[in-house]
């Protein structure tokens, strides 16, 4: 009997799940596959060990509907031909993704088996719309959020599809590798144990995350998003990483919200849109991943400081809020967004660390890593990407603490007070490798670097790199 097959990727969710929702019109028995490819095997360890829980999430609301989740670890081509051989006659349902390299990868599959006879259906299912969707009048694409932003707003959001009724099982299943043999918690370590008392797992737990959201903190969004040291955020970007929840579901949730302002909304859906520049960005200029989105930078003057981007990734720089920041990451899994924004240019200004080295350890710190989403940010921040901020634009990490956590209620949380740790900053400790010597009551009495004598050595290189391309 024929069967069709559904391949799982950043997608791990039985609601809205045009792919699943295809497969199951014909009546035809469904397979559901999950692949383990090199790309994602290759990940950060935080986001590996957090991408087995959702698989193993989605696997428990499979077996309700009396199906269940087949694993296979390898070249995707190889995997689906070996599947191909011993199921015989069946068709192949996914939903795309956009970076270059799973791009390319797709279109040789849909080549191949469609020159098989084997049809293959790609639906679109993680972002709001397809990068090619949203192009300037003269064919182009945006490079800049705010145009970008009102021609996306002009689109219609397709509506959300239902979870399946029912999943026709096969009358035999091909063989699985078993979830524990992939050991995608090998390189987390002991911040396993810390990290799990964190994560929100699963497309129920994202959905209940949601409607908090969207019933007790939307209405404060736009005043208030940028307080790390509130909990005003939505805090979905872990369950978008794995798409254990839908960017149209968020969307249309909060669209019909009769209680929240029209401005509240609107600040909500454009970090919604903001993803989906992020992934535009990465479909219609790839190298944004890994290189300089503006070339030019590729000549920038960064520094190789190893013992100041040590202090950085270990939150030991002196700057409470850096610090704080840091360890909030290793602790947690996540980082507050305007925090992220100081780290960032810590990293890259005061210190003219290359904006590479920081996108590194938050991809392996990170549960909620998104590599455009990630990528954009860092660049941005950075001034080598699209949209940038200017580079004379340094944030002041003691004018931003300040601002925005006015008690320091969030530096202490993180960093304690007066050698007098909290839960958070020591479970930071016993979390940190042996070989970073973390002690307690020990932390940097000043800065690893003077935050004026930071900013006017980034300012002046710029000034030096910029003459430089006029020169030229």
């Amino acid at each position: 009997m024929s069967v069709n097959l559904v391949w799982f990727r950043r997608d791990l969710r039985l609601s809205d799940n045009p792919a699943l929702h295809n497969a199951t019109k014909n009546g035809k028995p469904i397979i559901p596959l999950f692949i383990l490819d090199e790309i994602t095997d290759n990940s950060g360890a935080a986001f590996k060990w957090r991408l087995g829980l959702s698989i193993e999430r989605l696997s428990i609301d499979l077996k309700k509907y009396n199906s269940k989740l087949i694993l296979r670890k390898g070249n995707p081509l190889n995997v689906l031909k070996d599947l191909k051989s011993s199921l015989g006659d069946m068709l192949i349902f996914w939903n795309r993704v956009y970076d270059e390299s799973s791009v390319k990868r797709d279109n040789e599959i849909k080549s191949y088996f469609e020159s098989q006879g084997v049809s293959v259906t790609p639906t679109e299912g993680m972002l709001l719309h397809s990068p090619w969707k949203t192009q300037t009048i003269s064919g182009s694409y945006y490079k800049v959020f705010t145009p970008f932003w009102r021609a996306l707003s002009k689109l219609e959001v397709k509506p959300s599809v239902p979870k399946p009724i029912k999943l026709t099982e096969p009358q035999k299943w091909p063989a699985s590798d078993d979830l524990s043999e992939w050991n995608l918690e090998k390189e987390i370590g002991k911040r396993k144990k810390y990290l799990i008392e964190k994560v929100n797992v699963g497309e129920e737990r994202a959905r209940i995350g949601l409607n908090k959201f969207l019933h007790q903190r939307l209405e404060n969004y736009t005043k208030s998003r940028d307080r790390v040291d509130l909990t005003e955020s939505s805090n979905l970007s872990e369950n978008l990483a794995y798409g254990e929840i839908s960017a149209r579901e968020i969307w249309h949730s909060a669209v019909v919200q009769k209680d929240v302002g029209f401005n509240e909304k609107e600040m909500f859906l454009r970090q919604l849109a903001w993803r989906d520049f992020a992934w535009y960005l990465a479909y219609f200029s790839p190298h944004i991943l890994h290189k300089n989105w503006k070339s030019e930078w590729d000549h920038f003057p960064w520094r190789e400081n190893e013992d100041e981007l040590t202090s950085w990734k270990r939150g030991l720089t002196g700057q409470p809020i850096v610090d704080a920041g840091m360890r909030e990451m290793y602790v947690t899994g996540r980082m507050h967004n305007r925090v992220r924004m100081v780290v960032a240019s810590y990293l890259t200004k005061h210190l003219l660390i290359d904006w590479r080295h920081g996108l590194k350890w938050f991809e392996d710190c990170l549960i909620d890593w998104d590599p455009a989403s990630n990528a954009m940010g860092w660049q941005w921040v950075a001034g080598s990407g699209p949209d940038a901020s200017p580079f004379f634009r340094v944030f002041n990490p003691e004018l931003q603490a300040k601002k925005f956590d006015p008690e320091g209620k969030y530096q202490m949380k993180y960093l304690g007070l007066n050698f007098k740790p909290t839960p958070e900053s020591d479970k930071f400790c016993k979390m940190s490798p042996k070989s970073w010597n973390i002690e307690k009551e020990k932390r940097p009495s000043e800065s690893i670097v003077d935050l004026k004598v930071g900013r006017d050595r980034a300012l002046n290189s710029y000034s030096k790199f910029k003459n430089i391309l006029v020169d030229k």
